[in-house]
């Protein structure tokens, strides 16, 4: 349900570009292009652009968090988890699209994941 409330900045800026014609590109979620054992995600990039929106759904899952302080201090407690959500929300979409969008150049300790070997012959099976 956070999640939802998180999106809510995206969903409403499509909307809004397609009742005023504006045309926008579509943007994949990221591909690495793997292939093979010897492949890994490590010195693949992706360039991933945040834009602005991220921005925004920070700034509103803080303020949504003043409003819970705001709640708590006005003993409106019956509110506070429903502002949560906004908070966790907002928060959560806007702090994950930018560390996706500037932290992959600290990818230190990032290991490849382990190569899959398949099973030995004669293992009997599960």
């Amino acid at each position: 349900m956070a999640v939802g409330i998180g999106l809510s900045v995206r969903n409403a800026v499509v909307v809004i570009e397609a009742i005023l014609g504006k045309k926008s590109e579509f943007a994949r979620t990221p591909k690495y292009g793997i292939e093979g054992c010897k492949d890994t995600f490590v010195k693949k990039s992706y360039m991933n652009r945040a834009g602005w929106m991220p921005y925004a759904e920070v700034t509103l899952g803080l303020y949504f968090a003043a409003t819970v302080i705001y709640s708590i201090q006005n003993e409106n407690y019956a509110t506070t988890p429903f502002l949560m959500l906004f908070v966790w929300g907002y928060l959560y979409t806007g702090l994950m699209s930018l560390g996706q969008t500037y932290l992959h150049r600290f990818r230190f300790g990032v290991r490849p994941p382990a190569e899959v070997r398949p099973a030995p012959t004669g293992a009997p099976g599960f």
